[in-house]
């Protein structure tokens, strides 16, 4: 009697070391010798079943009725919606965790200085994956826009829907890392909370001990971004810039023609400084009506403290650097002697 004891002890032993190791192998890594990565979207409201299901199907798992349990034993059954890139050498208990932290996989976007905000919503529509409609995602940027309202914060103009842009300049320069799930919408909120947090008070401060309003001093800002490619020399273009407002001449920036035409070209001709637009600098003798550009922190501190000059006019050289000049005349003569 004691012997057929031992022995169904044994038995029921055996069964369960045996569906131990079952269990354990189908939790384990699919393939830790040579790992390969997968990315997987998990949409919200999924529940744990469809979740496993979708891990097998993928090559993730190795058994969704397992990893199922797994979840139903560990009463994780809110897992966070998202993209997330596992490992096959993941284990199912690995992946559950990245699932309930909501570890989701991250993408970053470069906004260099001196983009148009045409250019950064051609660089969000450029991506693979995730996918971003230009036009829903400019429609956003100005809803958010609205409720910063720049009238109040900036004491810019009430924006004319004429205009091309009227975010313009507001997107900061700079690499930003969104969450693969992020939609239109919260990419929009990002961006312009970015501006908030990291420009919109120092623009303030500035615009504080200044004639000039934080949204000129963006658009100057903006102007000095486009028209300078030498740092060094920012300073300097932003003292001609505050010289000729001073003096209420016209701007004659050939970056604001450029910003003006319908297909925008690297060099202006003579015939462009005719274009009938609000940001032809030829034509008016004050600032345009939006920044034409996202400025960089160079461009943008040299608005703010710009060089102490009797420069009024400059040219550009080939090589990207200017000659600056006080008088017309002189300005005629640098350019004379520089084309023989």
């Amino acid at each position: 009697m004691k012997l057929k004891r031992a022995a169904f002890i044994f038995l029921i032993f055996i069964i369960i070391l045996s569906f131990s190791l079952r269990v354990y192998s189908l939790i384990e890594p699919i393939n830790e010798i040579d790992p390969i990565d997968i990315m997987v979207e998990i949409e919200p409201g999924m529940s744990g079943r469809a979740i496993a299901n979708l891990l097998e199907e993928e090559g993730v798992i190795k058994s969704s009725t397992t990893f199922y349990l797994l979840l139903r034993l560990q009463n994780f059954n809110n897992l966070q919606a998202g993209y997330y890139r596992f490992s096959t050498s993941d284990s199912s208990l690995e992946i559950i965790d990245k699932l309930r932290r909501g570890d989701e996989e991250n993408f970053n976007v470069t906004i260099p200085e001196g983009f148009t905000l045409a250019e950064i919503l051609n660089r969000f529509e450029g991506l693979i994956i995730p996918e971003y409609e230009k036009e829903l995602l400019r429609e956003k940027i100005n809803l958010e826009i609205s409720k910063l309202d720049l009238e109040k914060n900036l004491e810019s103009v009430e924006a004319d829907p004429e205009l091309i842009y009227p975010a313009e300049g507001i997107i900061v320069p700079t690499t930003y890392n969104f969450p693969m799930s992020y939609q239109e919408e919260d990419i929009a909120v990002s961006l312009i909370n970015y501006f908030k947090n990291n420009r919109l008070p120092f623009l303030k401060e500035a615009a504080a001990e200044s004639e000039y309003s934080a949204y000129e001093i963006l658009i100057i800002a903006s102007l000095i971004e486009k028209e300078g490619k030498i740092e060094e020399e920012k300073k300097t273009i932003a003292s001609v810039i505050y010289n000729r407002l001073a003096e209420g001449m016209a701007l004659q920036l050939d970056a604001t023609v450029q910003y003006a035409l319908i297909e925008r070209r690297d060099k202006v001709l003579y015939s462009d400084l005719k274009v009938d637009s609000p940001y032809n600098t030829y034509q008016m003798n004050k600032l345009p009506p939006t920044p034409i550009a996202s400025p960089g922190d160079p461009a943008l501190k040299a608005a703010v403290n710009p060089a102490e000059t009797d420069y009024f006019f400059y040219f550009a050289k080939e090589d990207g650097s200017h000659v600056f000049t006080k008088t017309y005349e002189e300005h005629l003569r640098k350019q004379r002697e520089l084309s023989n």
